[in-house]
């Protein structure tokens, strides 16, 4: 973060020091109050424990003011303006922003057969499974693990990295006309359908961030591949929620940390790699990465005001329309579909 130009990414304003007696209590009445208690005229209160009470009140609010202090977290006005509004502070710059290659910045660490284990969570929006699922990063733990397993039955030290799928935003979909089996066969086979048959999965989850279905699971199976060393990585398109189900997985956990990623309804929220500590216990970490700007998603070539139009906030339900030949029928003012 910088504090030298408002214009450029991770500008932020430190707060003005508070003092201690921004809350203090009122001040002890005197003896030359009217309204003062006949208990107090007659020296039932003497004034050394009026100052000793006084004193003891100070320190407690002083003491409430530094907690209060040391439990904020610092964020630049970007992430403020996306907690409290909703947008970005400055459009004009979002250009700026450098762009998260995941292959080139993670993926010299999935390739070296030492160190600690490692765990990839490939997420897909459960509204739009095929253009969020992340394909490139699925192939290069499918083409990395084939290649330490070669390793390993040479008996040469390898790392496997394993995947988990964490289908997101579950509460999205129709539940009374889908089941939970048939979403997660047909997951699994759209997943190995993008990435290639090589990819191994470990496992695949439902889950919805905003109602927790399914958190505890992913958590209690994160907790097991990954081991007391193991570093997780959480890694989706642009705005398939992966800072919300982290800050859900934390309070799940009941970590005390105190960090809370940020979430809005914005394409590219996370600009980098964080570390959300105190959420797996021991010496595993876990990682909130960039969203990945995928060339075969629709929603990424739209403008923020298109993509408004276009993403999915309720349950969706499924409806029949009956169209004449020869007529077609526009969703959204985007796709459109020419019936015969």
């Amino acid at each position: 973060m910088q504090s030298a130009d408002p214009a450029l990414p991770g500008f932020f304003n430190l707060p003005s020091p508070k003092s201690p007696d921004y809350r203090a209590r009122l001040a002890p009445v005197t003896a030359d109050d009217t309204g003062i208690s006949a208990s107090l005229k007659s020296g039932l209160l003497q004034e050394g424990q009026e100052k000793s009470r006084e004193g003891q009140a100070v320190a407690v609010v002083a003491s409430e003011a530094e907690a209060e202090k040391k439990s904020k977290v610092v964020v630049c006005a970007r992430c403020h303006s996306l907690r409290h509004y909703g947008h970005v502070k400055r459009p004009d710059a979002e250009v700026l922003l450098p762009d998260f290659d995941f292959v080139a910045a993670v993926g010299p660490r999935l390739a070296s057969p030492s160190g600690a284990r490692s765990l990839v969570l490939l997420l897909a929006d459960a509204s739009d499974f095929d253009g969020s699922f992340p394909r490139a990063v699925a192939r290069l733990v499918a083409v990395t693990s084939e290649a330490h397993h070669a390793d390993w039955k040479h008996g040469a030290p390898s790392n496997l990295p394993r995947a988990v799928l964490v289908v997101t935003k579950l509460d999205l979909l129709p539940t009374p006309s889908l089941s939970p089996d048939d979403v997660h066969a047909w997951a699994q086979a759209r997943a190995r359908a993008g990435a290639g048959a090589d990819l191994q999965l470990a496992g695949v989850h439902l889950v919805s961030a905003a109602r927790g279905w399914g958190v505890r699971d992913l958590l209690n199976h994160v907790r097991e591949l990954a081991g007391a060393r193991g570093k997780v990585w959480a890694v989706g398109a642009r705005n398939v929620g992966k800072s919300t189900l982290l800050n859900a997985i934390a309070r799940c956990s009941g970590a005390e940390s105190g960090q809370t990623l940020t979430e809005a309804p914005v394409p590219g929220t996370t600009l980098g790699v964080i570390r959300v500590d105190g959420v797996l216990g021991a010496q595993a970490k876990l990682f909130d990465t960039p969203g990945l700007l995928h060339g075969h998603q629709l929603t990424s070539r739209l403008t923020p005001e298109e993509q408004k139009l276009v993403q999915v906030r309720k349950e969706m339900r499924p409806r029949t329309y009956r169209i004449k030949v020869s007529f077609r029928p526009y969703y959204a003012h985007f796709v459109s579909e020419f019936c015969e």
